[in-house]
């Protein structure tokens, strides 16, 4: 088990998770994570998938190859 205690972080409060630990469960800086909040069992934190993953990249280009002629007048202004 592990015990970290919140640390201040701007306005807010914040969890630091070393990298070692990171690394141990396979995870890095671009995974995301899912926190859920229940009053009865307390705070799950989960990782879902990273933003690495094939399916984001495929999804992107998707939108990129059919969305090309708007997104280049958005960037053009």
């Amino acid at each position: 088990m592990l015990v970290k205690q919140l640390v201040q972080h701007g306005n807010s409060r914040a969890i630091v998770i070393d990298k070692a630990i990171l690394q141990a469960a396979g995870l890095d800086e671009d995974t995301l994570f899912q926190i859920t909040v229940d009053p009865s069992s307390g705070i799950t934190i989960q990782s879902v998938k990273s933003m690495n993953d094939n399916i984001f990249r495929k999804s992107l280009n998707k939108v990129l190859k059919k969305r090309n002629k708007l997104l280049k007048r958005l960037a053009d202004r």
